[in-house]
């Protein structure tokens, strides 16, 4: 798979990020999911699937900015700088630097009725990343799909990559699932998906995508 990349991507935070490492990331990241059987995507719903894509994307990126991914489970951001590896439990929770990572495979039309394995980006009509609490400023938010390839079954690949580093709360909705044993979450509003629209840093090199991208975040691929 070939990608479109904003060659002015370059970040710090606490390490370097630029496009090369995000190529990088996402070509391992693809390969990887390509191991796991069908019958594992065809078995999980999509947010397990997000989670997938997500947790194999921040590792390969780890590897490639010599970075590390959060040690424990409900750390934030999901990457930190290598020097965090024996910070306790409690600063890891907030860690002061490193890189929040989001997946998300986005919402499709009404009744468009997909399956596991099926291309969703004739039907796609709105990207939405979620978040646990709406203080999240900065964010590497990625967009995946089942992308036709060489094998019988459509296997999730990531298919764009956006970030922001200017987020603000009110940029993110109303939290849900306050209450019982649901899990708090928040979605991303419209003045936030323009922001990270605006920070786009890889997109598929496809046609299709690339007109559905730039039309529902407002930005333009160079």
């Amino acid at each position: 798979m070939t990608y479109r990349v904003n060659k002015n991507f370059k970040i710090y935070c606490g390490f370097d990020v630029d496009g090369q490492h995000i190529i990088t990331a996402l070509s391992q990241t693809n390969n990887i999911l390509e191991t796991l059987p069908a019958s594992v995507y065809k078995s999980i719903d999509y947010k397990t699937t997000s989670s997938i894509v997500g947790s194999i994307f921040c590792e390969t990126l780890a590897t490639a900015t010599c970075s590390i991914v959060n040690p424990i489970e409900k750390g934030h951001p999901d990457i930190i700088p290598s020097a965090g590896i024996n910070s306790n439990e409690e600063v890891l929770r907030n860690y002061p630097a490193g890189l929040e990572v989001k997946s998300t495979v986005g919402n499709v039309t009404q009744g468009a009725n997909l399956r596991a394995g099926q291309t969703r980006i004739k039907s796609l009509n709105s990207i939405t990343w979620q978040a646990h609490h709406r203080e999240v400023r900065e964010l590497l938010g990625l967009v995946w799909d089942f992308v036709k390839g060489v094998h019988e079954f459509n296997y999730p690949k990531i298919t764009a990559v956006f970030y922001a580093n200017d987020l603000v709360i009110d940029d993110w909705g109303e939290i849900s699932g306050t209450t019982g044993r649901n899990t708090k979450v928040t979605g991303m509003r419209v003045s936030g998906k323009l922001k990270m629209g605006k920070g786009w840093v890889a997109v598929l090199d496809d046609r299709e995508y690339i007109v559905t991208y730039q039309k529902l975040l407002n930005f333009i691929v160079k």
